[in-house]
């Protein structure tokens, strides 16, 4: 336990411009997990969303800072300045809170659940995720469930994909048929796209893509309109909406694009961020990003935190639970030691000789579970196998 950390850069001690630069897209995530694997870590995961970028693992916080500023191509002070750091049962703690979305920047954003499941499954591909951080993984889903199902802390608009429908409905109107234009269409782009069909069906939308394939098969078939890619610098200043979700390193819009530009609103939900400083001098168009989006929205969600009583402690119940499977799982050595040893000890028994194969093996394999069960309880102190190997024959001989 005392080896798990957390380090990284967040929401609560980082602006947009800090978490842009810091941000890990698929190519700087794959650089992550190359250079764990090299360094041979055994748990190691990457968390990269709008609102942080955090590693989780266990080894050497110092080597894993190193990385972080290299491939993000910061320098060691700026780092030094907004990083967080937590070890043991705090960064544990911090772990299942993140995938419960109690320290999600929307209090309550479920959304972190599917992007915290897709951070493990990416790190088991790389044998990332070793058996104590998978089972860790697993019982912080159990948590961030049964929080779902006993409390209110997702119960409506608790997400940013949810909380820009919210946005274009103040500031556009909900049956008001404007242009829209949506680039970037990942697995966040996408559900921005669908919530604007569901919410918003008079809005006249159009979608970008950098793989223009990706567009092209969403807008087929959801009805919207494709714009290309490489087109967008010169059309973009004929939308009154833009929503811009995607990974680019550049500025996307520029303030010369919004010169005599029909364009009154966007939502930079993009983090490394996508519309130039320069913009916001415009004063004919308003500019939202995630943090004024998620600011916005937390001011009417001061009922949720009545809950969080409640989730906390279903949180610290299922630390309880994982640091008691830990404590078992270190034990795992003598279980299969005397696994082995019973198997051995069966091709010399008579009785057990006899049996067909797969009856012998479920014979041992209950004796197996009632060790276990009894080791668990500590009942089995010190371990002795030639005394239970003993009694193993004599118990198998009197069947």
């Amino acid at each position: 336990m005392e080896n798990i950390f957390v380090i990284g850069i967040n929401f609560k001690n980082a602006g947009t411009d800090i978490r842009s630069a810091f941000s890990m897209h698929t190519e700087k995530q794959l650089a992550c997990y190359q250079w764990a694997q090299k360094a041979h870590f055994q748990d190691f995961v990457v968390l990269s969303t709008c609102n942080r970028s955090e590693i989780y693992g266990c080894g050497s916080m110092e080597e894993v800072e190193k990385m972080m500023i290299d491939i993000c191509k910061q320098s060691k002070e700026i780092f030094k300045t907004y990083k967080f750091i937590k070890t043991g049962e705090e960064a544990v703690n911090h772990i299942f809170q993140v995938a419960s979305g109690l320290d999600s920047q929307i209090l309550g954003d479920y959304e972190i659940l599917g992007q915290f499941k897709n951070a493990c499954k990416t790190a088991k591909t790389f044998s990332l995720l070793g058996p104590v951080f998978e089972r860790m993984s697993n019982i912080c889903i159990q948590a961030s469930k049964e929080i779902k199902t006993k409390t209110e802390l997702s119960k409506g608009t608790v997400s940013a994909s949810y909380a820009a429908i919210e946005i274009l409905k103040e500031k556009i109107g909900e049956n008001t048929p404007v242009k829209c234009l949506l680039i970037g269409t990942g697995k966040f782009g996408n559900k921005i796209s669908k919530n604007i069909k569901h919410y918003l069906p008079a809005m006249d939308l159009t979608i970008a893509n950098r793989t223009l394939e990706t567009a092209v098969e969403i807008a087929d078939k959801e009805g919207f309109k494709v714009l290309p890619f490489e087109n967008i610098q010169e059309k973009i200043g004929e939308f009154e909406v833009l929503i811009l979700s995607t990974t680019a390193d550049t500025h996307i819009v520029q303030a010369k694009h919004l010169l005599h530009a029909k364009t009154r609103l966007i939502l930079d939900l993009s983090i490394p961020q996508t519309v130039h400083p320069d913009c916001k001098k415009n004063p004919s168009v308003q500019i939202r990003d995630i943090d004024s989006i998620s600011e916005i929205l937390n001011k009417s969600f001061e009922n949720r935190k009545t809950y969080l009583p409640i989730a906390n402690e279903i949180i610290k119940n299922h630390i309880l639970k994982f640091i008691d499977w830990r404590d078992f799982y270190k034990k795992r050595n003598q279980i299969l030691l005397l696994k082995k040893m019973l198997l051995e000890a069966g091709n010399k028994c008579p009785h057990l000789c006899q049996m067909e194969e797969k009856s012998k093996e479920e014979f041992i394999n209950k004796a197996i579970q009632s060790f276990a069960v009894n080791l668990r309880e500590n009942k089995i102190i010190p371990f002795e196998p030639e005394k239970m190997i003993s009694r193993f024959i004599q118990y198998s001989q009197a069947l």
